[in-house]
Parts: C-alpha cells; structure tokens; sequence
C-alpha cells in the first residue's frame, strides 16, 4: 500500500512512523513544506527564554532517521492540491519551482496550522514575528539579545509563554489584549491569578485595549493602540492560529468554518481514502457533543497514531477530546480540563461550581503550598463537568484525575469517595480534589 502524508511535524510523522512499524512494507511519502521535521512547538517559548539552550533537544528526529526506517521525507515540497478522484496530489518543489503528480492509495493531511496576523496600517514596515514554528524561533532570538523592549499581541498561551520567558531575558515585556482577560479558555476569576502571576514576574499587561496600527521611527516599530504608544525593539502577534487547508478547501470535503477538517472517530474525513490528523483536524467535544476547534499537541500525537492503525485496519477509535490543558505562568501551573463555569453560562447550561484553596500536602510536612480547585458540575445531577486549578505543586497530576473523572461522568458523591492514595509528603488524608467534590450539592428541587 501506498500512503501519502502530507506535513512532516506532530500528526504527520507520527502517522508514518506508527505506519512503518505495522508493516514494513508500507510505501511512505511524506511531503513538508519547511525544513524542519518532527520538533516540539510546545518547547519553543522555553528556548527563546533559555530554559532550553539547545535547540536539538526540540527535534524528536531527523530526516535520516526517517530514512532508515524506510520513509520517503521531501522536504521543502508543498502539497498544492489534491485531485480525489485520481487519487493524486500535485507537488510543488519549492527549491527547483517545478511540479509533478504523486499518487496514492491512502491520503493523510496533517498540515498544521499558519499564525493569524493582525495586518493593521504599518504592518509591512514594522519589526514584526510570530511563533509558530522553528524558524519564527531562530528569527526571534537575535532580537531577544539586541532588543529591551518587546510587544507581544495576544495573551493566550504562547502569547503568556513568550511574555514570561522573555522577561527572564531581561527584557521590558508589554501584553496588549483586546479582552478583559488573558488565557480566554479559563474562567474569569482564574485568569485574573495568572495576570497576577505575570506581573509578578514583571510583565505589563494593558487589557481592553485594541492595537490600531504600526508605525517605523527611529528603527524601533511604534505600536498604536486605542489608549497610547509603545516604542518597541520588537512585535510578536500572538493572536491564534488558521488550519492550513486552504489547498483542498474546493474538493468537498466537510470542514468547520475556519477551515478545520472534520473528522470521524477513525480519523476518516468525509472523502474515502483520506485522512486529517493534527492541528488541521477538528475534533469531537465530548460534553458539547459538537465539533470544536482546539490545536494541541496531545491531540496532534493521538490522532496521527489512530490514523495509522486505521490505515492497518486495526479499527481503533478516537473517541474525542474534553479540552484538557496546562501551562506555567510565573511559579504556577494553571491547568483545565472540561468547561468552564463562564463558558457553560454562555451555552446557558444549568452548570454551577464550588472552589476551594487548600494544602497540596500535609500542611505540617515541609514545603506544603497552597492549591486552588475550581469544579464545574450540572446541577441536577451533580455530574463533574469541568475543572480549574491553581497551584505550585501538583497540579499535573490531579487535573489528568480530573479528566478521568469528567470522561466517565461521575458524580461528585461518587468521585469524593474514590480510594486516593495517602502520605504526608503528597497529600492531605482528605486530598484538595475530594474536599471541593463534597463541596456539591445536587439541586433537588
């Protein structure tokens, strides 16, 4: 059989290295558009802030170490359309500029995504960036050395990510948000913790504010919002991301509005023979019960592993996401898995929630630190919805507990009642989780 993978980072590889693993006698031809195979975006901010100083340590694998395994790797080939019926792609050598038809017996798009840029007035002539992939990162670093003063557009993940990092450099760091709040997948009351967190670490955040334009004086880029002026060394736009499927946006296949594929729970799109995988797929929501669209690499990894064992014929399913997440901000994990109380409110869901602060550990046990638990759960059931914490240590560990919890649906009784494992130096006899669940109480009226 002959596949076709087209984008050689998360999904993409780990679908063609699943593949050869089930059987060698694969034929394999992955086609990336960049340079650059297999890395770990996430990593990025974490070397721009020096926490990782060798940029091999971001990559997972090289091209030759595709090639021994039998895989065919084009690098700087972009896949500029697809033609279903013949079972063809049409392939651009970006090197020589010549094309030429591949054909396969099996198609899988993992395609990534493209950053979304804001292209207010000025933007041509500004010094601006964004991060979203290893060149954006080599770009970025010179200027962290030369720079003092960096404006970054956006206060979402990698938006907090770089801010953070790059004020351990050194540097001034402004956040402009045009919303109330940074991290939007988190409830109101939780981001305001992470501002805290930011501003600590020294970090400017201006919320409510909206970039307007750019302007080139004196060889530093002028950002104009609605409020004021920043004289920044450097713009970094950290505004989201687009699916990078505007090349098979005309062949019929069925997609969310920004472009996301959707998929089914075998990774099938609605075309046969073809497959979507990554940050260019849209995924089930487990509570919504719709598709959604939330690029992460977890799902990026899962889901080119089920396109691959589906293409074997194993039938293994993806039974779908529930948005869980984690980042560091400052000394702080903030971490979420299901919804939140403000976005079940928008859905006008009947959702209420409890929150506490308590001890991750035994407080007499040295080193115990405070823990902040957020749980969402519907009310007439009691039911787990979502969940939000907050803290130094062990945050990891219990927001997976969480999903768990949330994935099977229990109610708040019979989660607090869960055989949680005990010693002072990891946690309370009553651990933080289970005194926010017996914190619910099922409405009955």
């Amino acid at each position: 059989m002959k596949i076709i993978i087209v984008g050689g980072v998360a999904a993409g590889m780990t679908a063609a290295a699943k593949l050869k693993r089930l059987d060698p006698n694969h034929e394999i031809h992955v086609y990336e558009k960049g340079n650059d195979l297999s890395y770990s975006g996430c990593g990025m901010p974490y070397f721009l802030g020096d926490i990782v100083t060798d940029e091999s340590k971001l990559i997972a694998r090289y091209q030759d170490d595709f090639k021994k395994q039998g895989i065919d790797v084009f690098l700087s080939h972009e896949v500029i359309s697809v033609q279903p019926e013949q079972k063809s792609v049409t392939v651009l050598n970006l090197k020589t500029r010549k094309t030429f038809v591949d054909t396969y017996d099996k198609l899988v798009i993992g395609t990534g995504t493209t950053a979304n840029r804001t292209h207010v007035p000025g933007s041509k002539d500004a010094n601006l960036y964004v991060l979203n992939q290893l060149p954006d990162m080599r770009a970025i670093k010179p200027e962290i050395i030369s720079g003092k003063v960096v404006v970054i557009i956006g206060g979402g993940y990698i938006g907090v990510e770089v801010a953070e990092n790059l004020a351990l450099q050194g540097l001034e760091v402004h956040i402009i948000q045009r919303g109330n709040q940074l991290l939007n997948v988190y409830d109101y009351d939780v981001a305001t913790k992470a501002k805290d967190a930011l501003e600590i670490r020294g970090v400017k955040i201006h919320l409510n504010e909206h970039l307007k334009a750019y302007q080139k004086k004196d060889n530093k880029t002028v950002v104009v919002t609605d409020q004021t002026t920043y004289n920044a060394d450097f713009v970094i736009e950290s505004i989201g991301v687009t699916p990078n499927t505007s090349f098979v946006k005309d062949i019929g296949l069925n997609m969310m509005e920004n472009g996301a594929i959707i998929i089914n729970e075998y990774c099938e799109t609605s075309l046969s023979n073809i497959y979507a995988a990554g940050d260019c797929a849209a995924y089930y929501h487990q509570i919504l019960k719709d598709y959604v669209y939330v690029p992460l690499g977890t799902h990026a990894n899962k889901t080119g592993r089920i396109v691959a064992e589906n293409i074997f014929g194993l039938k293994s399913a993806f039974p779908g996401i529930i948005g869980s997440n984690i980042i560091k901000v400052g000394d702080l994990a903030f971490a979420k898995t299901g919804l939140g109380f403000d976005e079940a409110k928008k859905l006008d869901l009947d959702y209420d929630f409890v929150e506490i602060t308590a001890k991750q550990q035994t407080s007499y046990y040295p080193g115990a630190t405070d823990l902040y638990v957020r749980l969402v759960f519907e009310k007439i059931t009691g039911i787990i919805k979502g969940a939000q914490l907050v803290g130094e240590k062990g945050v990891a560990d219990r927001i997976n507990i969480m999903a768990l919890a949330i994935t099977k649906n229990l109610t708040a009784a019979e989660f607090s009642m869960l055989d949680f494992a005990y010693a002072p130096p990891f946690s309370p006899v009553w651990d933080p989780l289970l005194v926010a669940a017996n914190q619910i109480k099922v409405d009955k009226s």
